[in-house]
């Protein structure tokens, strides 16, 4: 969905015999919108169709997961900090917030997983908060590290590996998500006054290989998400052996210091800051920049009343000019039908500042963010006062 890549072998034109060793190669049309938008085109040795035997699995937490009954409207933090995992990276995995087109979940892994995960319900973006490691896919491994994002095609069978315990924030979207199309041409190139460039994207480095010690024996297991069920689907052969691949659809990685922000005489809205698009909502990036440099001008971001989005905010690292009492890991929630701003003291202090080191991932959607009963469980029920300056402060 970002450009044209090829990786291995294949024939000169699609739908034709391929043979390797004397063995006809299965082809695999990976597709879009049926066959009208973006696709890709796979060539396996054991066809992906090789199953043997299908069951049911719950991973409560994850799929399914239980929604807040209740939920006042105010302000909210969620100190993801005090979430306490183990697992793979789907039984380490919560849904943490949730709307119609998409669930917020955070993943703490501190084993690696021989299953690998099919997203039948969407497209998946994970931002490393922590850690380092490699994406293994049908279309082959992808390195990542701390502060990329990793932007998985929907139905596209993966795994993640790495070492230690890494941590991850993982937007669910049910529709596409994508590069926002005022960043695009006519024809699909990323314009040159985007805020990143074709450059800054990376696709898979090479093909998977099969090996017995990271893989594991049959059968292999591939747990499937579709209408909020988990089936696992079971082969006698290692079903992620290909021989090449092309096309357009494929996991990327993009890491949030590729990001060129924009600076402007006075500030500017956080639509500018906008790096993923969905339906229904936006992932934006904050990173450290020069702030607005006209005399008087208030680097700190004005109040506002989102009237029609819910924004949630990440914070990543650095010094958060507009917050106080928010770490690194924390979640602010900021509901439409109610203003909200930098805290009392924050606004005048701003004024002189000349940059900011500030690092953090923000998410805007139409439809109302829902707490999982977990969220509510790590929230700072104080947060909503914390606008009132008290008496001696």
């Amino acid at each position: 969905m970002i450009h044209y890549m090829k990786l291995g072998k294949m024939p000169r034109k699609p739908h034709t015999a391929f043979y390797e060793d004397g063995k006809l190669l299965m082809e695999q049309c990976h597709t879009r919108e049926g066959f009208d938008g973006p696709h890709s085109t796979l060539y396996f040795r054991t066809p992906p169709t090789d199953e043997n035997a299908v069951e049911q699995i719950k991973i409560p937490g994850f799929c399914p997961f239980e929604p807040l009954k209740e939920q006042p409207l105010y302000r909210r933090h969620i100190r993801t900090q005090d979430l306490k995992l183990s697992g793979d990276f789907l039984d380490a995995r919560r849904v943490l917030m949730f709307n119609a087109d998409l669930n917020v979940s955070m993943a703490k892994p501190d084993k690696v997983s021989k299953r690998f995960f099919c997203n039948g319900d969407g497209e998946e973006l994970y931002y490393v908060y922590k850690g380092s490691g490699r994406l293994e896919s049908q279309f082959g491994v992808l390195s990542f590290r701390e502060g990329d994002y990793l932007l998985i095609p929907r139905a596209t069978p993966y795994r993640l590996h790495f070492e230690g315990k890494p941590e991850f924030l993982v937007f669910e979207g049910r529709g596409h998500i994508d590069i926002p199309k005022e960043w695009r041409n006519r024809s699909g190139q990323i314009t040159d006054y985007a805020p990143y460039s074709h450059r800054d994207f990376r696709g898979p480095e090479s093909l998977l290989n099969y090996n017995e010690r990271d893989h594991g024996k049959a059968p292999f297991r591939v747990v499937v998400k579709r209408e909020d069920e988990l089936t696992v689907h079971m082969t006698k052969h290692f079903p992620f052996d290909v021989v090449g691949w092309d096309g357009c659809v494929y996991p990327i990685a993009f890491h949030i210091l590729d990001y060129q922000p924009r600076t402007g005489t006075v500030h500017l809205p956080p639509t500018t800051h906008t790096t993923f698009a969905g339906n229904g909502f936006v992932v934006c990036s904050f990173v450290p920049r020069k702030v607005d440099y006209l005399e008087g001008a208030i680097p700190c971001p004005y109040g506002h009343a989102s009237v029609h989005m819910d924004e949630i905010l990440f914070y990543v690292e650095g010094n958060f000019t507009s917050r106080k009492g928010i770490d690194s890991g924390s979640i602010s929630l900021h509901p439409a039908g109610i203003p909200h701003g930098p805290h009392p003291g924050t606004y005048e202090k701003s004024i002189g500042t000349e940059r900011t080191d500030e690092l953090a991932v923000m998410c805007d959607a139409y439809k109302q963010f829902k707490l999982t009963n977990l969220a509510h469980d790590l929230e700072d029920k104080d947060y909503h006062m914390t606008w009132v300056e008290k008496e001696g402060e």
